[in-house]
């Protein structure tokens, strides 16, 4: 009998499979994690919609200028006591009683002690002045601005003070001489302004200008008081006797390009907002350049100043209003404006490149380029189709011989203003032409070449991107 063979289990492992789906699954939970990751890591991208702008000030330029007038200063003849009988700014003739010199310095109290029973009645010459004055007021009042009232009401107290101590003077001169003790009443050899100050200035022209006049630290200026004891020869005041003047103002290239055609400009004083226009003539002294502007008004307003704070107005400007901190700066290769040409039939402007075959001959090829910018020397093209150390020819023009002159691209470079534009989802660079500014925006052109549009979305700040880099609003 044939034995039962026995049965023998043999247990196999399982053979692991991957599963596709799980696979994609992590890659897919993988990558959303990074760019999830990545969003919170990178910078932040705002964006700028374009939009209209106009204002009157954005083109506004403001200078520190040097004051010069017609100025002469006037010394003491005598040692002594001065004491002074105009008040600063005042107006005087050659026949004005404008200071005193007393040698044995009681004067101030005579005055004080005086009597005023005779001193005080004003003379016929004293009345025909206060008339003229009161009439030249009467005549130029203006009922919009009533605080010329209060001026008037100033000056006209100053001219009775100054008419009522020169009677007590000359009373003063009449007895004191009969008793031998005579002060000198002395007045101005100039007709003009008197400023009671000097500065070391009052001499100062156009042939003696430099850098140095507009070191506003310094500038130190001295004056005289009534009372003071002052020396034979020493200054006592100065006379402006001219109402014309000038502001002297530095410049620098781009402001004598921007004047070169003005012979007027418009002027504010910032110290209190008047404008005026002044005429302006450019002066080219050694390296330097200055702008003389010219007033024949307001030298009284402005006597007690040496600089004054100034702002050249400029015409209204219109156009596109963008965020300074969205404004950039690209090199390009500049090719020389000459070389641009017409391509065959076709009204488009491009370059006529230099190409070889395999067998070494050349020939020309026309092609077009992005041309950001053009000025009167360059075109200032992008690396899209012209590379650099391509060679153009200009067709425009031949040598003798039949030639045609030759440029290498990339030879020359320079840089533009622009926007990186983002209406297509990456970064595209835009030049722009500035027309003005103000504290946080700039007035740009509207309507140029490879330039931006009303309601383009632009980087708010270019300083986190850099062009062709997709920004994901």
């Amino acid at each position: 009998m044939a034995s039962k063979s026995k049965k023998r289990v043999v247990k196999y492992r399982r053979r692991h499979t991957l599963n596709i789906g799980i696979i994609i699954f992590a890659l897919v939970f993988i990558y959303i994690l990074f760019y999830v990751g990545s969003y919170f890591a990178r910078d932040k991208v705002s964006i700028y919609e374009v939009v209209e702008g106009k204002s009157a000030v954005m083109s506004n330029r403001s200078y520190t200028g040097f004051a010069m007038r017609t100025e002469t200063v006037v010394g003491a003849e005598n040692s002594g006591y001065v004491n002074f009988y105009v008040k600063n700014g005042s107006r005087v003739s050659k026949t004005t009683t404008v200071y005193t010199l007393d040698e044995s310095g009681t004067l101030a109290q005579l005055l004080e002690n005086a009597s005023s029973e005779d001193t005080e009645n004003l003379s016929a010459e004293n009345q025909t002045q206060i008339n003229y004055e009161i009439g030249q007021f009467v005549n130029r009042f203006n009922e919009t601005d009533f605080s010329n009232v209060y001026d008037f009401k100033y000056d006209l107290n100053s001219l009775l003070l100054e008419c009522i101590n020169i009677n007590r003077l000359n009373s003063l001169n009449a007895s004191m001489g009969e008793s031998g003790n005579v002060f000198q009443l002395k007045g101005s050899p100039y007709s003009g302004v008197v400023e009671f100050y000097t500065d070391g200035y009052e001499g100062t022209t156009i042939e003696n200008i430099s850098d140095d006049i507009f070191d506003e630290k310094k500038y130190t200026k001295s004056g005289i008081s009534s009372g003071d004891l002052v020396e034979n020869g020493s200054p006592l005041f100065k006379v402006i006797s001219s109402e014309d003047w000038s502001i002297l103002i530095q410049l620098d290239k781009d402001d004598v390009q921007k004047y070169s055609e003005n012979e007027y400009v418009n002027v504010r004083f910032l110290k209190d907002n008047l404008k005026t226009t002044a005429g302006l003539e450019i002066l080219n002294i050694g390296d330097k350049y200055y702008g003389k502007l010219t007033f024949k008004r307001f030298m009284i307003r402005y006597a007690d100043y040496r600089y004054l704070d100034i702002q050249i107005i400029g015409n209204d400007v219109e156009g596109l209003k963008v965020p300074k901190t969205a404004i950039a700066e690209k090199d390009f290769m500049t090719i020389p404006i000459e070389y641009l040409v017409k391509g065959g039939d076709s009204n488009e402007t491009g370059f006529n490149k230099k190409v070889y075959n395999e067998s070494g001959e050349s020939s020309i090829e026309f092609v077009t380029s992005a041309i950001y910018m053009k000025d009167d020397t360059y075109c200032y093209v992008d690396n899209d189709t012209l590379k650099n150390g391509d060679i153009i020819e200009n067709t425009n023009t031949a040598s003798a011989d039949g030639t045609y002159p030759e440029y290498q691209v990339g030879s020359t470079t320079g840089k533009l203003k622009g926007v990186y534009n983002v209406n297509t989802g990456y970064t595209e660079f835009r030049s722009v032409s500035i027309l003005g500014e103000s504290n946080d925006y700039y007035i740009i052109e509207s309507g140029t070449n490879y330039g931006v549009q009303i309601y383009d979305h632009i980087v708010l700040d270019a300083s986190l991107v850099k062009d062709k880099q997709i920004v994901f609003q």
